[in-house]
């Protein structure tokens, strides 16, 4: 044992080399950083997302028969795993950063060695910690830091996703009944033709080629009204998919009409909007913060496994002293690692590059489609539809004043059918645009770049 005047430097040093690491070891408070919100005010939910710890159900309860485009959005957000995974990407992001606050346990050594010859037993203590990572300590917490920003902007990428594809599914179904209530008008009134040229062949009025021609075309009116509903009942489908009721009914009342009246501004402000909004950019940005840092701590990895402690020694008398362990970089000094995360750090900057070209080509691509669609979807709206619904009304003062038969009359509203069904789907174009344009630039909110009338 340590005599009276070694003990009480002994238990000094022991208690304050003790009491060093506990309080660089102590966690400092961990990061907030509230991603549920952050999905609240780029979605415009009412209420933030809840992270759950149990998984969503297979079938979720159904939906209410009358689906507005706002709560088809938040249902889809609340049953969505996506968003989930991402959210648990997060949780495990914020236990790294937790983490890396953190020090390593220190190692207690000890060592009992009996001396050949016989005497007192000779013990050799040592209490060290990992020198390493009290040096990367900052970096650490930087790197950790970054990592939890940048799955945190995936998150909110994920929920603008899945707002995307939700309204890409409720316009499509809306767009497509639309479709199918015009393509089975249409396929009346060509039936109504073909009675009137059967009449008309039958009095020796008309000609065998009037009444083929409109049974050919009563033929390819059938084939599109089932293509129509197919296609009206696959997309059905899928948006009974996003909002997790898979197995459920489709046959929701749709109150949210296409939406295709935007004010738009010019093409350099929603470039520059989106390119600071984007989430995808905001996640790349922080990747390549993280994998700067991480550059950087490869820079002491030759010290890997280096210890810092102090060690202690009874050969009769205590002795006492600090130790310090460090590895000879004779064949390994860290050049492999440091290669590596340094191509790591220049594939994450080139990936941003990526991203932000990307971006700022599908809001070009998209801007471009808005601005041309509402040209075009205005002209059918305002000229097309109105110069063919005056087509038929004077078809109609014709027919009706016994100048003609109704044959004109009928060619002329079932041109007005196709008049109306190029204008639904030139709308149904043109409200996809605008999703198309919203999303592009991360889920605008803002009036001034983009206003839904």
């Amino acid at each position: 044992m340590p005599d009276s005047k070694t003990t009480p430097f002994y238990m000094k040093l022991t208690l304050q080399f003790l009491i060093i690491v506990l309080v660089l070891g102590c966690a400092t408070a961990q990061p907030g950083h509230d991603t549920a919100r952050q999905i609240q005010s780029a979605t415009g939910l009412a209420n933030a997302i809840e992270f759950r710890t149990n998984a969503l159900p297979a079938e979720a309860a159904p939906a209410a028969d009358t689906l507005s485009l706002s709560d088809a959005i938040e249902r889809a957000l609340r049953q969505s795993p996506e968003i989930q995974i991402a959210l648990a990407n997060v949780r495990a992001a914020q236990a790294g950063a937790h983490q890396s606050r953190l020090l390593s346990n220190p190692v207690l050594d000890i060592a009992f060695r009996l001396p050949e010859g016989g005497g007192s037993t000779v013990i050799e203590a040592g209490l060290g910690a990992e020198l390493i990572k009290i040096l990367q300590r900052p970096r650490r917490i930087s790197a950790a830091d970054a990592a939890l920003r940048s799955a945190s902007a995936k998150a909110v990428s994920s929920a603008l996703e899945i707002v995307q594809q939700t309204q890409q599914h409720y316009f499509d179904a809306v767009a497509l009944r639309r479709e199918t209530q015009i393509l089975i008008e249409r396929k009346e009134r060509i039936g109504e033709l073909l009675k009137v040229a059967e009449a008309r062949l039958e009095a020796g009025e008309g000609t065998q080629l009037d009444v083929a021609t409109l049974k050919a075309e009563q033929a390819t009116a059938e084939i599109d009204l089932q293509e129509g509903n197919h296609k009206l009942k696959a997309t059905q489908l899928a948006l009974a998919h996003r909002l997790g009721q898979p197995s459920g009914h489709v046959s929701w009342q749709l109150s949210t009409l296409l939406k295709t009246q935007i004010a738009l501004r010019k093409e350099s402000d929603v470039i520059a909007h989106g390119l600071r909004v984007r989430p995808e950019i905001q996640a790349d940005r922080w990747q390549l913060a993280a994998l700067e840092d991480r550059t950087a701590l490869a820079r002491l990895a030759w010290m890997e496994g280096a210890t810092v402690g102090l060690d202690a020694e009874r050969d009769g008398d205590w002795s006492l002293g600090p130790s310090l362990k460090l590895p000879l970089p004779i064949f390994d000094w860290g050049q492999a690692k440091r290669a590596k995360a340094r191509a790591q750090a220049i594939a994450s900057r080139q990936r941003l590059t990526q991203s932000t070209r990307r971006i700022v080509r599908e809001i070009r691509q998209s801007h471009a489609a808005v601005s041309q669609l509402l040209n075009t979807t205005g002209q059918a709206r305002n000229q097309l539809v109105p110069l063919h619904e005056e087509r038929v009304r004077l078809a109609k003062v014709v027919f009706d004043a016994g100048q003609e038969d109704v044959t004109r009359l009928r060619l002329a509203e079932l041109d007005l059918l196709t008049a109306k069904l190029k204008l639904v789907r030139l709308e149904h174009r043109t409200a996809l645009a605008i999703v198309a344009l919203n999303h592009a630039t991360g889920g605008s909110t803002d009036p001034s770049l983009i206003n839904h009338d």
